[in-house]
């Protein structure tokens, strides 16, 4: 099952999304458990009706059902009539918890790992596209096989934990919500990314200015640098108030335009 829940996408059809890769996945565990063929044939259809959820979190659903699945055989078919109930609000609570966890945080964080990954080899090639230095093939591997690794490793360990925590509380509308401290590890992810935005920003706009000021002085530099790290604190502080992206976007454009007035710079010719 583990095995297989990798493929749970590969028969999404726009009419009952995911049905067919749940049903492949759940394949061997039900073979196990009717091994009459008639019986293997009915349970497998009833797991042909709608499916959606976040795929990497599919695992804690396949794990529950198949334990369901196991009571209901020996216990009678009775044990079935709360199943399609659980399996839909697991569904659509792991749906939510796996976009903000993978889609929301750790898609983008796959590269930020390369950039500095890039920077710690000394390949600035992303920065400078005009450099006429040739970086190693391997530094130029690197940084994307880094940030696919952080990725791969996550989500590989929570289909197999996911798995098992599905199948150890199987039964439940709320099996495995609580198998992690899921609020906490998204902020968690949230402080890691903004870290490394952080990280990323004080690098690259301090390589600008150091490449392109030349004897500029100290209060020019801190300005240089000072002006993308103040951007990035307001929208995380915006962002912790709960505001939307657009009132953030629209408030840094107003607040730059008159930071920029006030200062009379010329925010094209700032870094180059």
């Amino acid at each position: 099952m583990f095995l297989r829940s990798f493929f749970i996408q590969a028969g999404w059809n726009y009419e009952r999304f995911q049905n067919l890769g749940f049903a492949f996945s759940l394949q061997p565990a039900l073979e196990k458990i009717y091994p009459d063929r008639e019986k293997l044939k009915a349970a497998l259809l009833r797991h042909l009706q709608i499916f959606n959820t976040q795929p990497y979190m599919a695992s804690f659903v396949l794990g529950n059902i198949a334990r369901m699945e196991e009571r209901a055989a020996a216990a009678g078919e009775g044990e079935l009539k709360s199943l399609p109930g659980v399996k839909q609000a697991l569904a659509s609570s792991f749906a939510s918890i796996g976009d903000r966890i993978f889609w929301g945080r750790l898609k983008p964080m796959t590269v930020q790992v390369c950039l500095l990954v890039w920077s710690a080899c000394g390949f600035y090639g992303w920065l400078f596209t005009g450099m006429n230095e040739e970086a190693a093939f391997g530094v130029l591997l690197a940084g994307p096989l880094s940030g696919i690794a952080v990725y791969s490793i996550f989500s590989i360990y929570i289909r197999w934990t996911g798995l098992a925590a599905g199948y150890a509380c199987g039964g439940s509308a709320n099996c495995a919500l609580d198998a992690a401290n899921w609020p906490r590890l998204i902020r968690l992810l949230s402080a890691a990314g903004f870290a490394m935005s952080l990280a990323i920003a004080l690098l690259s706009f301090g390589l600008l200015a150091g490449f392109n000021c030349g004897a500029c002085r100290a209060p020019d530099l801190l300005l240089k640098i000072g002006l993308p790290v103040a951007v990035l604190a307001l929208h995380r502080v915006l962002r912790a108030l709960g505001r939307s992206v657009f009132f953030t976007a629209g408030l840094l454009l107003a607040v730059s335009v008159l930071a920029f007035s006030l200062l009379k710079l010329e925010p094209f010719k700032l870094y180059l």
